[in-house]
């Protein structure tokens, strides 16, 4: 695919994710790749999170996934769609608990390889998110 034909399909599935209530999965096939989706995110006025606590601070939020994932993150993907979130705060050591309004969008980012190797822990997100890309 050209530059410009990944740009005009990504654009249309951050579409369809708007207002989604289910958490959407963007899919690279490398680190390269995966910092161009993380730029086009942030040029759709997306914000990263750093912390699991922080999704819900803003409008649009993504989240790169690493190898080393934390439990909450495939939580919030799980419970999301039920209309209540419960994450456990590190730094605070206490569950909090968020109910999301669905005006929002929330974006997991991965590269294939780092997707392979969660999976194999336990980390089944194919069957927990909803819309999924890979280019």
């Amino acid at each position: 695919m050209t530059n410009q034909t990944i740009k005009k399909s990504f654009k249309e599935f951050i579409d369809i994710l708007a207002n989604s209530k289910e958490v959407g999965l963007v899919i690279a096939k490398n680190q390269k790749e995966l910092d161009n989706f993380s730029r086009l995110l942030e040029d759709a006025g997306f914000n990263k999170a750093v912390d699991i606590a922080n999704v819900f601070e803003s409008q649009k939020t993504y989240i790169v996934v690493d190898k080393d994932i934390e439990k909450n993150v495939y939580d919030l993907a799980i419970q999301y769609p039920t209309g209540q979130v419960e994450i456990f705060d590190n730094k605070n050591m206490q569950s909090r608990v968020f109910f999301p309004d669905y005006h929002s969008t929330i974006v997991l980012l991965v590269a294939q390889d780092v997707l392979n190797k969660i999976q194999t822990r336990g980390f089944n997100f194919l069957s927990v998110v909803g819309p999924a890309y890979r280019s």
